[in-house]
């Protein structure tokens, strides 16, 4: 197979995401703003304020691939999920279940992967890195922002990202008491439930937003084994959000949330045409549980010249799901997964406020992580205490030291650089044991190990700045996700390490903006080249392990464009192109 080409999802040719929306005439990029000076009332669109590169600037002014969807655009009907904000960003993918998210055709590991599944593209809510995917949030209620950034993250983010960077901004409390009420129900009962109140507590320079959702759904896949509707939802989720000044220059803002499902979680999977009439044949009824939430804490503090921020946060979550194995009407396999996680992290950043000439900033990272998950796969008629299981339990520690350097050569030209270091220190144990005698995860077995990594991650990009609203730049960076040891046994009984992968991107871009504030305009090329790639290699029908392919490239190119027709009437429409390939001709 020297040589050889597979087509996969990370390995193909894929057409990423093509978008056409139109904007509603009640957002504000459909309003009436005044842009550059202009007070003559002309309809253009909202500059939008991003904090793509930890720091507020106008998304046309950012050299960097970012699609923003603002707090008038999320929520039910509109964009309401992570798979919604996917769809609609070029070059994204968003897979629940698997990687799951995928940017530039850089993704990774899916189900096949086990418990142990490291992204590749980072989310963070409010600064705060969610390290698992079991932890991130099911709907998108309740933020000011979300905004979706393409390419690897090295020097600004606490935690490095080597395919890209999610964020999502919690709303904060206004300095007026409100509240708002809805419902929204439609079709198989889908409902949504919400409630919000804000208000500032008098005398104290505080205030607080607190905010409640619950949807669902009695499901729209009739199972015909049992003849009951499935694929149904019960989701519970809630904020709150406290601001507040505490000294002179000093601002504190307190985050706790929650989010709990109890839907069906069951992977309806049916031949083509059961699926077509939303139709499936399970014999097993799923169970599903998942709790998360976690609480963070923010200090900013300004000096004559520089911003001191800290981050600490602590978050968790814990999953129980069990389904059908075999997805068919036979009773033949049963397969399930439960884990709990835990995370503290914190981080320190400190950056210059005067920016004309030199921007700059640097930070440290810290975050310990405990993870513990467990596997089941084995025949549907043993009971649930005996099937054959994998225990994955893991204790790591992440440190890293950041910075960036931007300087103005003249007043069109920008010279930036920047780099991390980072330490990553893991402790595994892996068991494999089959209570039932099946052995369907193999002959049992316990590894343990110690693994430790090292990577400096540089960043360099030149950026021209035509005028107000328009710019090109050219990037080049690197990229790096840990290694470590799979929940997987090697043949010889040995735990199964593997190495970290890395990415050096080039990207080469441009952002227009009419005169008159009614157009704009980014588009963006891409090459990266992957190293490492970890990949999950079958042993035997059941067994696995995992192993670096030898080399991956993808390139492509994203188009985005907006437009404000009439004051009433606006467009959006993105244009992705990925080409992705893995190189297997040796695999270690």
């Amino acid at each position: 197979m020297n040589g050889k080409r597979h087509a996969a999802l990370r390995a193909a040719t894929v057409l990423a995401a093509t978008g056409l929306v139109l904007i509603d005439a009640g957002s504000p990029a459909a309003q009436e703003q005044e842009a550059g000076g202009n007070t003559s009332g002309a309809t253009v669109l909202e500059q939008i304020v991003v904090t793509a590169r930890r720091r507020e600037e106008k998304i046309q002014e950012a050299p960097v691939a970012v699609t923003a969807i603002p707090a008038e655009e999320l929520g039910k009907g509109r964009t309401d999920t992570m798979e919604d904000a996917a769809f609609r960003t070029p070059n994204v993918l968003f897979n629940g279940q698997g990687g799951p998210v995928s940017i530039r055709g850089v993704t990774s590991l899916g189900i096949a992967g086990g418990v142990d599944r490291q992204p590749a593209v980072g989310l963070f809510l409010d600064d705060v890195y969610l390290a698992r995917p079991m932890g991130y949030p099911f709907i998108l209620e309740d933020l000011e922002r979300v905004e979706v950034v393409r390419g690897s993250q090295a020097t600004l983010y606490g935690k490095n990202t080597i395919g890209g960077a999610i964020n999502l901004i919690s709303r904060a409390p206004g300095d007026t008491a409100g509240g708002t009420v809805s419902a929204t129900i439609g079709t198989d009962l889908d409902t949504r439930f919400k409630a919000a109140f804000e208000t500032p507590i008098e005398g104290t320079g505080w205030a607080v937003r607190a905010s409640a959702a619950w949807s669902g759904n009695r499901g729209y896949i009739e199972n015909l084994v049992t003849g009951e509707d499935v694929s149904d939802t019960d989701l519970f989720s809630g904020r709150i959000v406290a601001t507040g000044e505490v000294g002179d220059g000093t601002r504190l803002r307190i985050i706790g949330d929650y989010t709990r499902d109890r839907g069906d979680g069951g992977l309806w999977y049916a031949p083509l045409p059961l699926a077509f009439d939303h139709e499936a044949t399970h014999d097993f009824e799923p169970e599903n549980s998942v709790d998360s939430g976690g609480l963070s804490v923010r200090i900013d503090h300004d000096f004559e010249a520089m911003r001191l921020t800290s981050i600490t946060a602590f978050r968790g979550h814990r999953m129980k799901s069990y389904l059908d194995g075999d997805f068919t009407a036979t009773p033949f396999i049963g397969q399930a997964q439960e884990e709990t996680q835990r995370q503290f992290s914190q981080e320190i950043r400190l950056s210059s406020l005067d920016d004309d000439v030199l921007r700059w900033s640097g930070g440290l990272f810290y975050m310990h992580e405990r993870f513990e998950g467990t596997q089941y796969f084995d025949l549907a008629s043993f009971p649930r205490d005996v099937w054959s299981r994998d225990v994955f339990e893991q204790s790591a520690d992440t440190v890293s030291v950041f910075g960036e350097v931007g300087y103005f050569l003249t007043p069109q030209w920008e010279v930036s650089a920047g780099g991390r270091y980072t330490y990553d220190r893991k402790s595994t144990t892996s068991e494999i044991s089959s209570p039932s005698g099946s052995f369907m995860f193999g002959m049992p077995g316990r590894a343990e190990g110690d693994v430790s990594f090292s990577n400096f991650s540089p960043e360099a990009a030149l950026t021209y700045h035509v005028s107000e609203g328009n710019i090109a730049y050219a990037k080049v960076s690197r990229g790096y996700k840990s290694g470590g040891i799979s929940p997987y046994i090697e043949a010889d009984g040995n735990a199964n390490r593997y190495d970290p992968e890395t990415t050096t991107s080039y990207e080469l871009g441009a952002k227009a903006t009419s005169d008159d504030g009614r157009f704009t305009l980014a588009a963006s090329l891409f090459y990266i080249d992957w190293k490492d790639q970890q990949a999950v290699i079958y042993t035997t029908p059941f067994t696995r392990v995992y192993r670096n392919a030898a080399a991956a490239t993808s390139r492509g190119l994203e188009i985005e464009a907006t437009a404000q027709i009439t004051e009433e009437f606006a467009l959006r429409a993105g244009y992705g192109y990925t080409l992705a390939r893995t190189t297997i001709s040796s695999i270690r």
